[in-house]
């Protein structure tokens, strides 16, 4: 009986075992040939501004030209990659050079041959399983927006957002007192003071009527090796204030509306306390910040997850501070109803009236509205907030993507790139000068404290033109200019058509740096084009 028993837990082990080899050799055939490989990344603030560590950059590329670049695609809505969670994705990774790093700890990373022809990339791709430990949980973007306590429901259909390649431009190198020289030192200030302690920067800038920096630098989320590219796709805020204002003076370009069109006789059911002050509300007073009512009024309801439909019905319980077009008075509540008006005269929905005329005829491939929207495109930022020693990625606010003309729009530093030539006159086909110049010029006066820009003493005669703040600064004129501001996103833009000259600045946190960076890029303008005297500088530092 012994022997028997022995031969017979033999026969068992033996049976046992061969089960575990085949298992071991088929399974990773059943897995779409997968096969482990460990690769270097770059956690939070370990990019290096200075390019010391890196070769002399390439020759500018003549213009916008693609290539790859080194970032996780997703071909759908689907979260991308989130070190604390791993998340299948159904894309690749290209290389590219990016800035200098420093030495990075290695994570485990399984590759999978599956290529990803269905988001139209090169097929050198792999499918990335991240499964290394992160410090500060991440949520995906799909848990992120689907909290039924904090979160509201995006009814805006998603766009379908292509993945696109931009190359980066690389500023034109001239000594110091050249008149151009200031590109580069603007592009120099942005990768090395403000980069190395963001996430993610993205930048645009215009001299002479042509796109001279086109630039990303950091990633997309905190943690990862997302990398940012030109197309990476931002929230823009408050930025979008400046696509509605274009989209209405389309609209009155092409004989549907006029300025002067009250607001009730377009929205019979939007009433006011103050019925006389109510009917006399124009077109142009709503979209100039001069609707007369309190600042800011009711914005605080979009924040608390209210309806834009019924935050504008309680418009009828609020008091007038002037009579419209008497004061300025920020505003987003009733600066939206601006999108209101232009959906019942063009017959089509706010956000496919700008998609017809501002996206589509400037080439703003990526360029969407609504959360929807912003989740289905494969190279997005997350939003980031500061902890007083990092960046952590944060939720989505969906919310104000309910004001959608207010601040609605997401869009990349290449879109934008269009936007701003569109914006300077460079694109006429497009947006002709009687589009742009009811939009770009002064209609209400303010005060530089109302246009942000603190108690400089070189701004002077600042106004909000219609979806634009309007300003001289120092010996130059008409800058025109707007930003935005939203959990985890910065954006700001300023341009002078005079001058040909322009900027935009998009990061995925909410910087210090923001706040200062037009007038960096203007004062660095002056400097190049009006040097100080060394005599000055000696005199000023004695």
């Amino acid at each position: 009986m012994p022997v028997i028993l022995m031969q017979r837990l033999t026969t068992t082990f033996l049976a046992g075992l061969t089960s575990a080899l085949l298992v071991s050799i088929i399974a990773p055939a059943m897995a779409n040939s997968e096969k482990r490989v460990t690769v270097p990344i770059a956690l939070p603030f370990q990019q290096q501004a200075s390019s010391e560590a890196s070769s002399s950059p390439a020759a500018p590329p003549p213009g916008l030209q693609t290539t790859p670049f080194t970032q996780t695609l997703v071909a759908s809505s689907a979260p991308g990659l989130h070190l604390a969670q791993p998340v299948v994705t159904a894309a690749s990774s290209v290389a590219v050079s990016v800035p200098a790093v420093v030495a990075a700890p290695v994570i485990a990373v399984t590759a999978s041959s599956t290529a990803a022809s269905s988001v139209g990339v090169n097929p050198v791709q792999s499918t990335a399983i991240v499964s290394a430990p992160e410090p500060v949980p991440a949520q995906s973007d799909a848990q992120q927006n689907q909290d039924p306590d904090t979160q509201i429901k995006d009814e805006t259909p998603a766009a379908n957002v292509p993945l696109v390649t931009t190359a980066p431009i690389n500023a034109p190198r001239y000594p110091a007192g050249h008149p151009e020289a200031f590109v580069a030192e603007f592009e120099d200030y942005v990768a090395k003071k403000v980069a190395p302690f963001v996430p993610g920067v993205a930048i645009v800038v215009i001299s002479g009527g042509q796109v001279k920096s086109l630039q990303g630098y950091g990633v997309r989320r905190a943690g990862t090796r997302e990398t940012l590219t030109p197309d990476t796709v931002f929230r823009l805020a408050s930025l979008s204030k400046s696509f509605a204002a274009t989209a209405a003076s389309e609209l009155v370009n092409e004989g549907k509306i006029s300025w002067d069109t009250t607001v009730t006789s377009v929205l019979p059911d939007v009433a006011f306390k103050n019925a006389r002050y109510g009917k006399q509300l124009t077109f142009r007073n709503i979209l100039s910040q001069a609707s007369g009512l309190p600042r800011h009024t009711y914005s605080h309801f979009i924040d608390e997850n209210m309806s834009f439909t019924e935050i504008v019905r309680r418009l009828r319980y609020v008091n007038f501070a002037c009579a419209p077009g008497k004061c300025y008075a920020y505003q987003n509540v009733s600066y939206s109803l601006a999108g209101e008006m232009i959906k019942k005269k063009s017959g089509m929905s706010f956000e496919k009236y700008v998609e017809k005329n501002v996206f589509d005829p400037l080439g703003m491939r990526t360029a969407s509205y609504g959360l929807n929207s912003y989740n289905a495109s494969p190279n997005r930022a997350a939003p980031h907030i500061s902890n007083g020693k990092r960046w952590i990625p944060t939720a989505v606010t969906p919310n104000w993507y309910r004001v959608a003309p207010a601040a609605g729009v997401n869009a990349s530093i290449v879109d934008m790139s269009k936007f701003l030539l569109g914006q300077m006159g460079k694109r006429p086909e497009a947006l002709p000068p009687a589009v742009l110049n009811p939009i770009q010029s002064r209609i209400t006066k303010n005060t530089p404290a109302q246009n942000y820009y603190g108690e400089r003493k070189a701004v002077g005669n600042t106004a909000y033109g219609m979806g634009w703040r309007v300003f001289d600064y120092g010996r130059y004129k008409n800058f025109v200019h707007h930003g935005g501001h939203v959990k985890g996103f910065r954006t700001e833009m300023v341009f002078n058509r005079d001058l040909q000259i322009g900027m935009v600045f998009l990061t995925n946190s909410e910087s210090r740096f923001a706040k200062d960076i037009i007038f960096k890029f203007l004062d660095m303008y002056e400097q190049s084009h009006h040097p100080v005297p060394k005599s000055r500088k000696i005199a000023k530092k004695q």
